[in-house]
C-alpha cells in the first residue's frame, strides 16, 4: 500500500523547501556582507588609532625585534575587533526599528499602553522640573520609539560618513571636495564604483534583514 500526498500538500511542501533554501541563503549572504562591511570600520579604527598613538612610541616599538611583529599582529587584531564592535552597534541601531515594527506583539503593547495610560495635566503653578517630568511621562511609551528613530537617523549619518571616508567617491577623499563636485554638477569626477560600495555597506544588512523577515512571514502564512 502506497501513500500519495495530496497535490496541495505536495505543493506546499515544495514551497516551504524553497522558502527554507531562500532563508538560509539570505542568512549566509548576511554573514558574508557582515564580514565585508566590517572592513571599513576596521580601517576607520586603525586610522583613529594611528592618529592617537604618538610617533615616538611607534618608532620605539618598531625598532625592537620580535616585539614589533607581535605589536603589529595585536594592533591589527585589536583594530578588527573594535571595528566589528563599532559596526555591530551601528547595525543594531539601524536594524532594530525594522525588527520592532514587524513584531505585532510589540506594536500592540506600545499602542495599548499609549491609549490606556493616564495623562498628567500641566499646571501654571507647577515647578519647571515637574512640568518636564509630566511632559516626559505623557509622551511615554511612544517617545521611546520616536527617540529610536532620531537615533537611527544620527547613526545612519555617522555610518554614511564612515563609508564615504573609506570608499571615497572623489580622488582627494575629502568630504568638502565631494560637496563641491555635487554642487557644481561635475558628475564625471565621481568614482561610481566606490559610491556603490559605500551604498552597499550602508544598506546591505538592512535589506537582507527585511527579506529574512518577509520570508519568515510568508512561510508562516503558508502553514495556515
Amino acid at each position: 500500500m502506497t501513500f500519495t500526498m495530496p497535490k496541495n500538500q505536495n505543493g506546499q511542501a515544495k514551497t516551504n523547501s524553497w522558502l527554507r533554501l531562500l532563508y538560509w541563503g539570505l542568512v549566509i549572504a548576511g554573514i558574508w556582507f557582515a564580514y565585508l562591511n566590517i572592513q571599513p570600520y576596521e580601517r576607520a579604527v586603525s586610522f583613529l588609532g594611528g592618529k592617537a598613538t604618538s610617533s615616538a612610541f611607534t618608532s620605539l616599538v618598531a625598532a625592537i625585534p620580535i616585539i614589533n611583529g607581535i605589536a603589529a599582529i595585536f594592533s591589527k587584531s585589536l583594530s578588527w575587533i573594535l571595528g566589528a564592535i563599532l559596526w555591530g552597534v551601528i547595525q543594531i541601531i539601524e536594524v532594530l526599528p525594522l525588527i520592532l515594527y514587524n513584531n505585532e506583539k510589540f506594536i500592540e503593547k506600545i499602542v495599548g499602553e499609549a491609549d490606556g495610560r493616564s495623562r498628567y495635566q500641566e499646571k501654571e503653578t507647577d515647578d519647571p522640573t515637574l512640568k518636564m517630568l509630566k511632559r516626559t511621562y505623557n509622551h511615554l511609551p511612544v517617545s521611546v520609539v520616536s527617540n529610536l528613530e532620531v537615533l537611527k537617523i544620527f547613526t545612519y549619518t555617522v555610518d554614511f560618513l564612515i563609508c564615504l571616508t573609506v570608499y571615497s567617491p572623489v580622488a582627494s577623499g575629502k568630504i568638502s571636495d565631494l560637496i563641491f563636485i555635487l554642487a557644481t554638477g561635475q558628475w564625471g569626477k565621481l568614482d561610481y564604483g566606490n559610491l556603490a560600495l559605500a551604498l552597499v555597506t550602508l544598506f546591505a544588512i538592512e535589506v537582507i534583514v527585511a527579506l529574512i523577515i518577509w520570508v519568515g512571514k510568508l512561510s508562516y502564512a503558508i502553514k495556515f
